[in-house]
Order: C-alpha cells, then sequence, then structure tokens
C-alpha cells in the first residue's frame, strides 16, 4: 500500500507542477504531502515492506461530500476523483447544481474532513484542468440523479449543468 500512495503522490506534484491555478496547485502539493507521509507511517509500522492485514471500511476511503439543507436534511455523496483538488471541484458543481434543495455541502477525504472548499476556490472555467474521468464522474452523478425520482431530478440548476457538462465533454471528446 504504501508503495501505491507514492505513486500516487508523485502523480499530484507532476499535476500540481503544470497547474496555471494557484489553489489548485497548492492542494494538490498539499494532498501529495499528505499521502507521502502516510506511507512513511506505514513503513515504520511495518518495516518488512510486507502489506498490512486488515479491510477498509468504504467510510475511510476515497472522497465524499454531504449535502445539507436547513430541515436536516442530508445527502451523501460518494465522489470519484483523480485528487483532492478536482474531488473540491466536483464537490462546488454538485453543491450549486443542487442548491435549490441544499443550503451547505463539506467535503471528505476518507476519514479526515477537509475545510469548506468555499465559493471562489476554482471558477467555472478551471475545469480544463481537471481530469476528465473526474468530469465524467461528475456527469455520471448527475445523470443518476435526473434519471432518479428525486425532487432533485426537477432541480433546473441541474438540468443546466448537466447539459454544459455533456456538452463540454463532449467537445474534449472530439
Amino acid at each position: 500500500m504504501p508503495k501505491e500512495m507514492e505513486k500516487k503522490a508523485w502523480r499530484l506534484i507532476g499535476m500540481a507542477k503544470v497547474s496555471v491555478n494557484k489553489t489548485r496547485r497548492k492542494l494538490l502539493m498539499q494532498e501529495a504531502f499528505d499521502l507521502l507521509s502516510q506511507a512513511s507511517a506505514l513503513r515504520q509500522l511495518d518495516p518488512n515492506g510486507e502489506e498490512l492485514n486488515g479491510g477498509v471500511d468504504i467510510w475511510e476511503q476515497g472522497y465524499r461530500m454531504r449535502l445539507s439543507n436547513g430541515d436536516g436534511v442530508s445527502l451523501w455523496v460518494f465522489l470519484q476523483a483523480e485528487s483532492r483538488a478536482d474531488a473540491a471541484w466536483t464537490a462546488k458543481a454538485l453543491a450549486e447544481a443542487w442548491s435549490e434543495h441544499f443550503d451547505d455541502y463539506d467535503l471528505w477525504d476518507g476519514v479526515s474532513h477537509l475545510r469548506d472548499p468555499g465559493p471562489s476556490l476554482f471558477f467555472c472555467d478551471s475545469a480544463e484542468e481537471v481530469a476528465a474521468t473526474s468530469q465524467q464522474s461528475l456527469l455520471e452523478v448527475e445523470e443518476t440523479i435526473l434519471h432518479s425520482h428525486a425532487a432533485l431530478a426537477h432541480s433546473r440548476r441541474l438540468l443546466e449543468a448537466t447539459a454544459a457538462l455533456r456538452d463540454r465533454l463532449a467537445r474534449h471528446e472530439n
């Protein structure tokens, strides 16, 4: 597991080097540092380099966001994102698309609560730096909600955001 963490960290560092957005670059570097620190700690726990046994709870891995409103309603969404910066962009996009139903959101990386990314972290045009797989995952989440019978499926903002992302990804493929 430490080797995979280190590989991802170096991939994030490479992404940070080419990023033109200062905030995104900082998020990518912070995530890389966190991964390298975790890998180092795991190596100290298991100096022989053998994999540590034990399962990992789904809540302890991956990115997820929690949307909430004043009525006490919460919705948890698992995000498939390449990096913490991509997860923050995805969470912001979903929060904006669902703002008719939810007032607030927060982002989690495993069991770590990430501070609220805030409204100015990424701008709509920053999608060019977001991995295509993260954008595709966002589109899949939006379309899943649209095809459900939930009240969210009728959100004007969600319909507009989904159409815009679908168009952006179609242009990217061509």
